[in-house]
């Protein structure tokens, strides 16, 4: 692994960019550590299984939606039994 400064990874940015995809590339700043991790994608989903409903961007809307709700206190989260989880998806 390489470890650089932020400085000397600024000054020669080209160069640790492409050595990133061969080697463990991190910056030492005054918050902590940075891991460079090279890819071929951009993944925007937020989901760690990357679950398709993520990516319908109406999902995302509505639960933004729900969540601001639940900051500003308009809203409550409700825990379901079982037996209404069944009721309700007609399982």
């Amino acid at each position: 692994m390489v470890l650089l400064t932020v400085t000397e990874f600024r000054n020669n940015i080209g160069k640790y960019l492409q050595m990133a995809f061969t080697e463990k590339i991190a910056l030492k700043s005054k918050q902590g550590i940075i891991e460079l991790n090279p890819s071929t994608e951009i993944r925007l989903n937020p989901s760690p299984s990357n679950d398709a409903w993520f990516d319908d961007a109406r999902n995302m809307k509505e639960l933004n939606r729900a969540l601001d709700e639940l900051r500003e206190g308009k809203a409550e989260l409700k825990e379901f039994t079982e037996d209404e989880i069944k009721e309700l998806f007609a399982v």
